[in-house]
C-alpha cells in the first residue's frame, strides 16, 4: 500500500512540474502578434476601428451608473 502511495505522489509530482512548467511558458508568450489570414489579408484595421468595435461590444460597461 506505501509503495502505491509514494507512487502516486511522484505521478502526481511529475504532472505537476509539467503544468508548471506549461503555464510558465503561456505566461511567457503572452504579447504574439495576431496575423489576419484569409479573407481579412488586405483589409487595414485602425486603432479608431478597433475602439469602435470594442464600444459596440462593450456599450452597456461605458455607460453603467451606481
Amino acid at each position: 500500500m506505501s509503495e502505491y502511495v509514494l507512487a502516486r505522489i511522484e505521478a502526481i509530482q511529475q504532472e505537476l512540474e509539467a503544468l508548471r512548467q506549461l503555464v510558465a511558458h503561456q505566461v511567457q508568450n503572452t504579447k504574439r502578434q495576431t496575423h489576419l489570414k484569409g479573407l481579412w489579408k488586405d483589409v487595414e484595421i485602425t486603432d479608431k476601428d478597433i475602439e469602435a468595435a470594442k464600444q459596440a461590444v462593450f456599450r452597456d460597461a461605458y455607460n453603467w451608473q451606481d
